[in-house]
């Protein structure tokens, strides 16, 4: 796993088997992006504030994700290749986006 974290950013990046990731983002302008690749993953990411992006990449077997935005500029992409893909995406505020692709695994 491969983690870093500065003012304003989070990036979290695994590979491996039983994935799993809880991210709650309290900071104004906060960025999140998170890759899980490998296994069973899970995802839960929560923000709240006002330049929120959360990028969120998941491949290889049965990924989830559920992300709750709220502020005033939603943004959120995200991509899940492999078997399980679901995801669900709340959001609230001025400026929401959302990208979601969903599909088989490229491997």
């Amino acid at each position: 796993m491969t983690s870093d974290s500065a003012p304003g950013r989070t990036t979290v990046i695994r590979t491996g088997t039983g994935h799993s990731a809880t991210i709650v983002r309290n900071d104004p302008d906060g960025t999140v992006r998170l890759e899980q690749h490998g296994k069973d993953h899970a995802t839960l990411a929560v923000q709240s504030g006002t330049g929120e992006v959360l990028d969120i990449r998941q491949s290889g077997s049965s990924a989830e994700a559920d992300v709750v935005q709220d502020g005033a500029c939603n943004a959120t992409e995200l991509a899940q290749s492999g078997e399980g893909n679901r995801a669900t995406v709340s959001q609230s505020g001025s400026g929401n986006r959302v990208v979601v692709r969903q599909g088989p695994s490229k491997e």
